[in-house]
């Protein structure tokens, strides 16, 4: 890419670092979604949930772990889609 731009036949803007992403909305509105329809579940039996619905970690995973529920709720209280007890 760089022999392109030094030779005029790409912009220079395609060198600049891309922005970061966004963090995923998806997941954490999921798991508020099933947290709120059932609060009594444990974060082990949300896990178990995501993973019938063949839903991917963060990190692409398959396995979900009971700190990844608890980090996407927690998420979700302070944006305010779940009620702080």
């Amino acid at each position: 890419m760089k022999w392109l731009v030094a030779e005029g036949m790409a912009d220079k803007d395609l060198l600049r670092k891309s922005p970061p992403r966004p963090p995923e909305d998806r997941l954490m509105t999921l798991v508020a979604g099933i947290h709120s329809s059932n609060p009594e579940l444990t974060l082990r039996e949300i896990a178990s949930q995501l993973e019938r619905l063949h839903e991917r970690t963060p990190r692409g995973g398959t396995k979900w772990a009971s700190s990844s529920v608890k980090n996407l709720i927690d998420r979700a209280k302070r944006t305010g889609l779940l009620e702080v007890a």
